[in-house]
């Protein structure tokens, strides 16, 4: 500038109808007032990368009540090359809408110049929903209020204008004009150190409410969290974790994880498979308390790396799973007692028993007889009858019949297409007649085996455990043949067992025969039939039979051997439940073991060790 006497003017347009809040913008833009100055620091600005004083400018001040004298004045200051750095609007209750379409009039005339809406304290809020084009070039100021403040908020925003010139006299040389509009084009968008200030404290408030919720986050979580160090230490712990194993946190920071892992730590499993895997879940182990107990747990957990990749610790998670451990027991419990109750059902259900396999079968004989019926209501064969009636009319002239006659000449044909029909409905009936002899035969052998079941005497005999699972595979042989199933034989040598062979082995024949049948739909089909040698005291013999087919669901293990239950359709031979009676009898117990729908089955008959040693 050419001296420090000719101060730089910010030329402030003010559009305002009310007197009051003309007088408080005056009197608040008024530098020269004692009221409206600031300490030094505070009215610093960054002009050219130099420290300015406010004093070397002011405000000029132009008011108007009347948008379209303001919307000529700020022309008429271009025109002379003074436009304004700032407008200050007094909004009172005009529509948001109109505000809008005015403000951005204005910025079609000076798209640098900045607003402020003076918004009286009768508003009953903010222009929260007031959308402009230019948002970096307006604020809102709550009136009547601080001098001081309308002042500092004045001085940065007309500072961040383009459109900021200095006073122009008659002592202005041009190049102290173009001097003042450069060193104003070099502060817009510089920030001032007080915004630095302002925005580095907004940081670190932010980086403590995060870190207060993240804390809070961690010691509000109901499962216990374990952070191991790169040194594979204990780095950090939550509240739950502290409850669980009744440890002060001083006494676990700093200390091996297998503190509290024990044995299972100190095996390496859960660290190696994190370094291997990245993370694990579901991972039943267990914690150790400080006084001595153990305590089941699931844990899940994953690695930490850096950004280049170094690794820099573990994050576990663990659930205490006792409960869930108890539940387990208590189910296993009664599921065993379920299953003991259902053998001891007793003899009282064996004609129960047979009305229920006996249905079944006449279910299916019933099938048979309507299909019969239907082919015998259908039949042609009422055809050939009336044919013979039209041999017996034309026996005396057949020869002409057969040439001639246009009925005559299709009889040939007719009668070759009946005798095919005729052969068809023999076939389907013959088919039908085996099937209602295999279901006869079948009612047959429910009815023998209860009985036999029923009888309180029984022949033993020694027999050979390895002989006999053969016999029954080989009673399934046909159905093995048909399925394509592969068998494997397990066999322990077992001394002979002096039991009744003929109801041990009925037993492991529907058993294997149940396996084939459930083995129907799946692709792997594999059957394993094993004999082994159960060590007592007592000893005890088990005859199991394991199948790859569709499996049994976990409720349903409880009620296979209940009365009137089966696993599939379709079923032929002894049911479960018959097959449990009778392991009763033999004073054994026929088991079962499954991990669910398409894990297969295992079947056991365990009889007791009635041995017969032959050279004693």
């Amino acid at each position: 500038m050419a001296n420090s006497t000719h101060s730089s003017i910010r030329r402030v347009l003010s559009i305002c109808d009310d007197t009051k809040a003309h007088d408080f913008l005056k009197h608040a833009l008024d530098a020269s007032n004692p009221s409206a100055t600031f300490p030094k620091d505070e009215m610093t600005e960054l002009v050219n990368g130099e420290p300015v004083n406010s004093n070397t400018w002011s405000f000029g001040l132009v008011s108007v009540n009347d948008w379209e004298v303001a919307y000529q004045e700020m022309m008429e200051a271009k025109k002379r090359g003074l436009p304004f750095c700032l407008i200050c609007i007094s909004v009172q209750m005009d529509p948001w809408d109109i505000v809008r379409e005015r403000i951005e009039k204005i910025w079609k005339l000076d798209e640098a110049i900045r607003c402020i809406l003076c918004l009286p304290s009768v508003a009953g809020s903010w222009p929260m929903g007031l959308s402009l084009s230019r948002p970096q070039q307006w604020v809102v100021f709550r009136m009547p209020g601080i001098p001081e403040e309308v002042f500092q908020l004045a001085s940065y925003l007309s500072a961040s204008s383009a459109s900021l010139v200095p006073w122009v006299s008659d002592e202005t040389t041009t190049a102290d004009r173009n001097s003042c509009m450069k060193s104003a084009s070099e502060v817009l968008g510089t920030p001032t150190i007080a915004e630095q200030q302002a925005e580095l404290a907004l940081a670190r408030d932010e980086l403590a409410t995060s870190k207060v919720y993240v804390n809070n986050v961690l010691r509000s979580m109901a499962d216990s969290l374990l952070v191991i160090d790169a040194n594979l230490t204990i780095g950090s712990v939550n509240p739950s974790l502290l409850e669980l194993l009744e440890y002060e946190e001083d006494a676990l920071i700093g200390q091996s994880p297998g503190l509290i892992f024990g044995e299972e730590f100190a095996q390496g499993s859960i660290i190696e498979n994190l370094l291997l895997q990245g993370s694990v879940s579901g991972i039943e182990s267990s914690f150790l308390t400080s006084a001595g107990r153990l305590v089941p747990i699931s844990v899940s957990g994953s690695m930490m790396q850096d950004e280049q990749g170094q690794f820099q610790g573990l994050v576990c998670v663990a659930q205490d799973i006792t409960e869930r451990k108890r539940m387990e027991e208590e189910q296993l419990q009664l599921h065993e007692k379920l299953l003991d109750t259902s053998r001891q059902l007793g003899m009282a259900e064996v004609a129960s028993d047979v009305l229920h396999n006996v249905g079944n079968v006449l279910n299916s004989i019933n099938v048979s007889i309507e299909v019969v019926a239907d082919l015998l209501k259908n039949s042609m064969v009422g055809d050939v009858g009336r044919i013979s009636q039209l041999f017996h009319k034309h026996r005396e002239d057949l020869d002409s019949y057969f040439s001639t006659n246009p009925k005559g000449k299709q009889i040939p044909a007719y009668l070759e297409k009946l005798a095919s029909q005729l052969v068809q409905e023999q076939q389907a009936g013959i088919a039908e007649l085996d099937r209602l002899r295999e279901n006869a035969h079948h009612a047959q052998q429910c009815v023998a085996s209860q009985q036999d079941l029923a009888k309180v005497t029984s022949i033993t005999e020694p027999i050979s455990v390895v002989e006999l699972m053969k016999e029954a595979v080989t009673a399934n042989q046909e159905l093995v043949e048909i399925s394509q199933i592969s068998i494997v034989q397990e066999f322990q040598e077992v001394p002979l067992l002096i039991v009744d062979k003929r109801q041990v082995l009925d037993v492991m024949v529907a058993v294997i025969r149940n396996a084939c049948q459930a083995m129907v739909s799946v692709p792997t089909k594999q059957l394993v039939v094993r004999g082994k040698l159960i060590p007592g005291p007592p000893d005890s013999v088990c005859l199991e039979v394991q199948d790859t087919g569709i499996g049994i669901a976990s409720g349903d293990l409880i009620k296979i051997f209940g009365q009137g239950n089966t696993t599939k359709e379709g079923t032929r031979g002894m049911s479960l439940h018959s097959g449990a009676l009778m392991a009763k009898n033999l004073g054994g117990a026929l088991r079962a073991h499954s991990e669910g729908i398409g894990h297969g089955a295992t079947f056991s008959l365990e009889l007791p060790g009635n041995f017969h040693f032959p050279d004693l």
